[in-house]
């Protein structure tokens, strides 16, 4: 069973309807949220007192190092120039934290901005035709 995150619209929706004077049983309904989190709420919610709206829990894992912020300004100066490495886009941000490695720079243009690296095709400089058309002039 997966474990939704109860978001501020959430929270909100859920007391609006307590306030409301509905059951909790139809606030799980409607707004989708579990009965056991619509109960844990509701109960936060006449602990704080009632001009209060409880918190939402703190998101679990590692925080991101880079901001979304951070990662608008590179993303902004990779499009403007789509042969950046990630070592030149680490250089040209002096504003970095230095915790910050190239790795993380590699991670954050790969998963996060899904910027994928590849190499240009390689392409012959004449193509048959023209080699054809060249040879036809040279017999001339």
């Amino acid at each position: 069973m997966s474990r939704r995150v109860t978001t501020r619209d959430d929270i909100a929706a859920v007391i609006a309807l307590y306030k409301a004077h509905h059951v909790l049983r139809e606030i799980s309904a409607q707004t989708g949220v579990a009965l056991r989190v619509v109960q844990n709420l509701v109960k936060c919610f006449r602990d704080l007192g009632e001009d209060e709206l409880p918190a939402p829990l703190p998101k679990s894992g590692r925080p991101k190092l880079l901001s979304p912020r951070t990662l608008k300004v590179i993303s902004r100066q990779v499009w403007s120039n789509l042969s950046l490495t990630a070592r030149e886009v680490k250089e040209r941000n002096p504003r970095l934290p230095s915790h910050v490695s190239l790795r993380c720079v590699q991670q954050a243009l790969h998963d996060d901005l899904g910027f994928k690296s590849f190499r240009a095709r390689r392409k012959p400089l004449l193509t048959k035709r023209q080699k054809e058309n060249s040879e036809i002039l040279q017999e001339i």
